[in-house]
C-alpha cells in the first residue's frame, strides 16, 4: 500500500513538471496555465477526487491570477465592513438634485429600512421587488431587504404592466418599491399580483403606498445582525434573463456568488480601479468617482458599478436616465476617475464636440461591456479625449455569471478582446458538433466555471440543466475564440450569426467596419432570408443630419474590405434610431420584425 502511494506521488511530481514546462513568461506575465488548484492537481495526477480515472483537458484555460481569498459572508456583511472604513465620505449622490448619503448614513439607513420591513411583517424567503431608475436610495432598499433574508428581484422601469406583472408572478414578490412616476403602473400590476402586500414609494407621497421617508425614521431595533443566512445557498438577488434563448427566467444569484464576483473584480492586478485607503475617511481626494448611468436593475450596473463601487469606497453619482446634457454636466462637474460604458455611449462621446477635456484629467480607465467594442470606436474615443494612455478595458459576462467572468489584462491588452478569465475562473471553447474543447484560434461556444456561476434558474430545473451541464460548465451561447495569450475574442451570439451559403458572418465584424464611415452615427447588421444563400447581411444605419450618404456609398465601402460572402447583399436601410436594451445591446429581433 505504501508503495502504491509512492507511485502516485511520483506520478503527481512528473505531471506537475510537465505543466511547468508548458508555462511561458512574456514581460513577466504568464501566458498559459497557472495556479492549478489542489482539486485540479488531483485530476492531473490521473485520479479525480472521487477516485475515478480522468484525462487532462489541455484546452481548458485557467486564470493567470492568484486565487482570491474566499470568505463566507453575506453581501451586506461585506459592504458594512468596507463602509465602516469611510463613514464621512460621500457614497451616493444624485447627479440631478445633489441629494447625497455618506457611507456612515448608508449603513444606518440600510439598518432602518430592514428593521421597518420586519416591523411590517416581512420575513426571510419572501421576495422584494424593485422598479427604480438609478437613485441614491437604490442600494439602501436593495441591501436593506436582502439583509433580512428577502431575495430581491429587479425590474426594468420601462416595462409594461403585463411585463412587470409577469416577473412578479414568476418570482412571487410580496413587497415592491418604486417612484411616484410609476405609482399608477404599479397599482395596475398589484391588481394582477395578489401576493403583493405592500407598495413603497421613494419621493412624494402616494395613496396606498408606504413612504420610504417614514421607513427611514424607523429606530432600527428590529434589524438582526445574526439572521440565519447561508451565503452559499440563500439568494441575494433574482434578476430575470432569457439566458441563451427562450422566455425570461429568474436567475438565482447567492450572496457567495456576488461576494465572489466583487472579490474577483477587486483582485490585485485585475483592474485599475483602486480601493480607497482607510486613512482617507475625511478626504475625498483618493476616492474613485463613478458616473452611474448604466441601470442598477441590470447586473452590469448592479455588480460592476454599484456594489463594486461601494466595495471600493467610491463616490457614485447617479443619473435616473441617460440624457446627453445631464450626463455631460455630471462628467464636467464631478470629474470621474473611471467610466462604465456600453459601446454606443463610447461612440457618442467620441463624436461630441462640446466635451471639456479638463474634466477628464482624473480619468484612467473606461470599462466597456454589454456588447463588443470595435477598434474604430475605441480609437476615435481615445483621440477625442487626447489621452493616449487611457486604458480601455473590456469585460464579458452574463446575468448567469453574476456579472463578469473576463476582463482585459492591465498589461498587453488587445482592443477588440473581451479579456482573460478572472481569478478562480476556468474557461473552455467547445466544438458545437463534437462537444470537444478547442485550442487557440478555433471558434466554438464559450463555457465557464467559477464561484460566480448562478445557483440555477428559479423553479426551472429543466432550463438549468439545459444551461449548466453535468460537469458544472455553464454554456453561454456565445461564439468566441482565444489566442496564444489566452485573451478571448467574441465572434457572436449563436442565434445572431448570419449563415451565407454555409459560411458564418459575424454582425459585430461588419458593424465595426461600418462605424469607420464618416457620417455614420450608429449601425446594426442582421441576416435577412434569401432563397439561394439562406441569409444575406443587411445593415441598418443611422447617419448624421445634413450628410450626403447613400446606400451605394456604404455598400462600396464595405465591399472593398470584406470577402464576397460578407458583403451587404441584403441591402442598407436608413433609420432614425437603432433599437437597443437599456445596457446598449442591439435588439436584433425588433429589426427582424421589420422584414
Amino acid at each position: 500500500m505504501v508503495g502504491y502511494y509512492l507511485l502516485r506521488l511520483k506520478s503527481l511530481e512528473t505531471s506537475l513538471k510537465a505543466i511547468v514546462q508548458k508555462i511561458r513568461f512574456t514581460n513577466g506575465s504568464v501566458e498559459r496555465i497557472r495556479n492549478v488548484s489542489r482539486v485540479q492537481c488531483r485530476t492531473i495526477s490521473g485520479v479525480s477526487s472521487s477516485g475515478t480515472s480522468t484525462s487532462v483537458d489541455k484546452n481548458i484555460v485557467y486564470s493567470r491570477h492568484q486565487d482570491f481569498d474566499f470568505r463566507s459572508q453575506t453581501v451586506i456583511q461585506r459592504i458594512f465592513e468596507k463602509a465602516s472604513l469611510w463613514p464621512n465620505l460621500t457614497a451616493m449622490e444624485c447627479g440631478l438634485t445633489g441629494r447625497k448619503y455618506t457611507y456612515g448614513q448608508l449603513i444606518q439607513l440600510i439598518r432602518r429600512f430592514g428593521s421597518s420591513l420586519t416591523r411590517m411583517g416581512f420575513k426571510k424567503g419572501e421576495v422584494f421587488g424593485i422598479i427604480l431608475p438609478n437613485l441614491p436610495e437604490f442600494p439602501i432598499v436593495l441591501l436593506g431587504a436582502a439583509a433580512i433574508g428577502m431575495p430581491v428581484t429587479t425590474v426594468n422601469p420601462t416595462y409594461t404592466v403585463e411585463e412587470i406583472a409577469r416577473q412578479f408572478q414568476l418570482s412571487g414578490a410580496t413587497a415592491v418599491v418604486t417612484t411616484p412616476q410609476l405609482a399608477e403602473t404599479l397599482r395596475q400590476v398589484a391588481k394582477l399580483c395578489p401576493e403583493i402586500r405592500r407598495l413603497i414609494v421613494i419621493g412624494n407621497p402616494e395613496e396606498g403606498f408606504a413612504s420610504i421617508e417614514d421607513m427611514f425614521q424607523d429606530s432600527g431595533d428590529l434589524f438582526d445582525e445574526n439572521i440565519d443566512i447561508i451565503p452559499s445557498e440563500d439568494i441575494f438577488v433574482l434578476p430575470f434573463s432569457s439566458g441563451t434563448t427562450g422566455p425570461p427566467k429568474g436567475v438565482m444569484l447567492t450572496h457567495s456568488n456576488l461576494c465572489s464576483n466583487m472579490a474577483q473584480v477587486g483582485h490585485p492586478g485585475t483592474m485599475k480601479v483602486a480601493y480607497c485607503p482607510a486613512t482617507s475617511s475625511d478626504s475625498s481626494d483618493l476616492q474613485e468617482v463613478l458616473i452611474c448611468v448604466l441601470p442598477f436593475f441590470h447586473m452590469y450596473g448592479m455588480l460592476l458599478v454599484m456594489l463594486s463601487g461601494l466595495d471600493h469606497g467610491a463616490k457614485l453619482v447617479t443619473l435616473p436616465r441617460f440624457e446627453s446634457a445631464s450626463y455631460l454636466n455630471s462628467v464636467h462637474q464631478h470629474r470621474p476617475s473611471a467610466l462604465h460604458l456600453a459601446p454606443p455611449l463610447v461612440s457618442l462621446l467620441g463624436l461630441r464636440p462640446d466635451l471639456k477635456l479638463e474634466a477628464f484629467h482624473r480619468l484612467h480607465t473606461v470599462i466597456v461591456g454589454a456588447a463588443p467594442l470595435g477598434p474604430a470606436a475605441a480609437t476615435r474615443f481615445i483621440e477625442r479625449l487626447r489621452k493616449p494612455d487611457l486604458f480601455m478595458q473590456e469585460g464579458y459576462g452574463m446575468t448567469e455569471t453574476s456579472c463578469v467572468c473576463h476582463v482585459s489584462p492591465i498589461v498587453n491588452s488587445q482592443i477588440g478582446s473581451f479579456g482573460e478569465p478572472l481569478s478562480r475562473t476556468q474557461v473552455k471553447v467547445v466544438d458545437l458538433v463534437t462537444g470537444l474543447s478547442l485550442g487557440p484560434g478555433q471558434h466554438g461556444e464559450v463555457c465557464i466555471k467559477g464561484p460566480q456561476l448562478m445557483k440555477g434558474y428559479y423553479k426551472n430545473e429543466k432550463a438549468t440543466k439545459e444551461t449548466i451541464d453535468n460537469d458544472g460548465w455553464l454554456h453561454t451561447g456565445d461564439m468566441a475564440y482565444y489566442n496564444e495569450q489566452n485573451q478571448f475574442f467574441i465572434v457572436d451570439r449563436l442565434k445572431e450569426l448570419i449563415k451565407v451559403k454555409g459560411f458564418q458572418v459575424a454582425p459585430s465584424e461588419l458593424e465595426d467596419i461600418l462605424r469607420r464611415i464618416p457620417g455614420i452615427l450608429d449601425v446594426a447588421v442582421i441576416g435577412v432570408p434569401d432563397d439561394i444563400a439562406g441569409e444575406l447581411p443587411r445593415a441598418y444605419v443611422v447617419k448624421k443630419e445634413s450628410i450626403s450618404l447613400t446606400e451605394k456609398n456604404i455598400i462600396e465601402f464595405v465591399d472593398a474590405k470584406v470577402s464576397h460572402h460578407k458583403r451587404l447583399k441584403g441591402g442598407v436601410v436608413f433609420l432614425d434610431v437603432i433599437p437597443k436594451t437599456a445596457t446598449g445591446k442591439i435588439l436584433r429581433r425588433e429589426l427582424k420584425s421589420l422584414l
